[in-house]
């Protein structure tokens, strides 16, 4: 069942992550503007959540805040508004709700983290050759 549920996280994560850099990709060749995809996918590649304010393009933050939006959405307020009510059904203290939804949003961003990493790599190789 866990390993089920673990499979079925990780797909959701793939998905939006090609999604994610697709469509920007897309839209950024619409408007005209030159992206450095090989830069974009190696940035992407040595962080892929963290973006620093001075060093990072347009492209990449881009990017990084549609992950962390999908990473907030599906994980952090679905979960609490979830465990919250288990809690109130339950009639035990709010502070568990927030307790497991911080562990769930621990647990997915660190594999939002090794999937963008393990995406980057992979559209590495398909640009390069």
């Amino acid at each position: 069942m866990i390993k089920l549920f673990l499979n079925k996280t990780d797909e959701f994560l793939c998905k939006n992550v090609k999604s994610i850099f697709e469509k920007t990709e897309d839209a950024y060749k619409n408007k005209g503007l030159n992206v450095n995809l090989m830069k974009e996918l190696h940035n992407l590649e040595l962080n892929p959540i963290v973006c620093s304010v001075g060093r990072s393009s347009n492209f990449e933050k881009n990017i990084k805040i549609k992950i962390k939006a999908v990473l907030g959405m599906f994980f952090v307020v679905i979960p609490l508004f979830a465990f919250s009510l288990v809690t109130y059904i339950l009639n035990i203290d709010y502070a568990y709700a927030f307790i497991f939804t911080f562990v769930v949003a621990i647990l997915v961003s660190s594999r939002m983290d090794d999937i963008a990493k393990r995406y980057a790599q992979r559209r590495f190789l398909l640009v390069c050759n």
